[in-house]
């Protein structure tokens, strides 16, 4: 069988530097026997074919394609011509409310799968309004088969209407993560400064959704809770008109020489990254699923979450990490000051979280999704 699986946003990615969904997704389906081409978004005229693994004779490919950007959404002209739609048994869209997906509800819904991350309407109020009035009726009655990434993407669905919504969620492409070569030595130099202290990590895009400010706000509580020498960990960049307002929020309280920033690191040398890492704080405001979170449960580094889509799904509270609802500065420092100082609960929650994550493949989620279609 050959399959397409579009990533329907307008941005283009860097599988250098991030755990793509899309391509351990794509390498569990060529090990089960099928071809796989994915379709990622690029802004100009630098089209062009990828490939990315091989299995048994089964071709995983990216298809860097042009789209027309309109809002967040990509449209693919050529995609939605009967010749090259023709080439697959099988299309896997991404989220309801992008364009390309109800595009393909209308020309192929004998042959689609919708596979929604999203838990919350966050386009424009006038945009989704008219999206959901004009769309959303013939997207409910052509989509047959609907996927989640999480149970809060589930109810989201099912207030729109959709039916037989399934909550698959996500798994982990281990290959770059496992690939541990030699240590990096420009990194390593970097990291020497956290030696002996205890580390909170933050990865992950420096924006107000990401709630970075708080993340400060809760490290300069801890730091003045607690008698051992901490740092805050923080790997990841943003738009210098955010990442302004941090760093001045740090040089005001005098956190800078207890924060170690950088900008990007490579995904096969993140494994130094979590090793000098004690536990994971991830106070996001909202996140389809993050990647990170079963990154540092992969690697033991116990997590402190507010909730989210990957939070709710992965993470039972005080079993295999911590989740707080609340936003309280106060409620954070003491969560993660009482997980750096009790070494008997980090080490429980270091179990279990490697437990969880090690229980979540792409194989598994690729079986699922397969048999619920009717394609073992």
């Amino acid at each position: 069988m050959r399959i397409l699986y579009l990533r329907n946003f307008a941005s283009k990615v860097n599988p250098d530097s991030y755990n793509l969904q899309e391509i351990g997704f794509g390498k569990a389906l060529i090990r089960k026997g099928h071809d796989c081409d994915i379709v990622y978004y690029v802004p100009k005229e630098d089209e062009s074919v990828q490939v990315v693994d091989q299995a048994d004779g089964h071709t995983l490919r990216i298809l860097w394609m042009k789209g027309l950007k309109v809002l967040s959404n990509s449209i693919y002209r050529r995609i939605l011509r009967k010749p090259f739609l023709d080439q697959y048994d099988l299309i896997i869209t991404t989220e309801y409310n992008q364009i390309m997906s109800y595009m393909l509800a209308k020309i192929c819904p004998e042959k689609l799968v919708l596979y929604h991350g999203p838990y919350s309407d966050n386009n424009n109020l006038l945009v989704r309004r008219a999206y959901d009035v004009v769309c959303l009726p013939k997207m409910k009655r052509n989509m047959k088969y609907n996927f989640v990434k999480s149970d809060l993407a589930k109810q989201f669905l099912a207030d729109k209407g959709f039916a037989n919504v399934h909550t698959l969620g996500v798994g982990l492409d281990r290959d770059n993560i496992n690939m541990r070569r030699e240590p990096n030595p420009v990194l390593e130099e970097k990291l020497e400064c956290l030696k002996d202290k205890k580390v909170l990590l933050y990865i992950g895009v420096l924006e107000e959704r990401r709630n970075i400010l708080f993340l400060l706000q809760v490290f300069n509580a801890l730091k003045s809770r607690l008698e051992e020498d901490i740092a805050l960990l923080i790997v990841g960049d943003g738009k210098p008109e955010d990442t302004g307002r941090y760093f001045e929020f740090s040089r005001n309280h005098q956190l800078d020489s207890h924060i170690l920033h950088l900008p990007k690191v490579a995904q096969q040398d993140l494994w130094q990254i979590y090793e000098a890492s004690d536990v994971m704080v991830f106070p996001t405001n909202y996140d389809i699923f993050g990647m990170v979170l079963m990154e540092s449960m992969y690697f033991r580094v116990p997590v402190i979450s507010s909730v989210n889509g990957g939070a709710s799904t992965l993470i039972k509270d005080n079993f295999n990490g911590i989740i707080i609802e609340q936003f309280d500065e106060e409620l954070w420092a003491e969560a993660s000051g009482r997980l750096l100082s009790d070494e008997i609960l980090h080490k429980r929650l270091q179990t279990e979280a490697y437990n969880t994550i090690s229980a979540v493949t792409w194989d598994q989620i690729a079986d699922d999704m397969l048999q619920a279609i009717g394609f073992e």
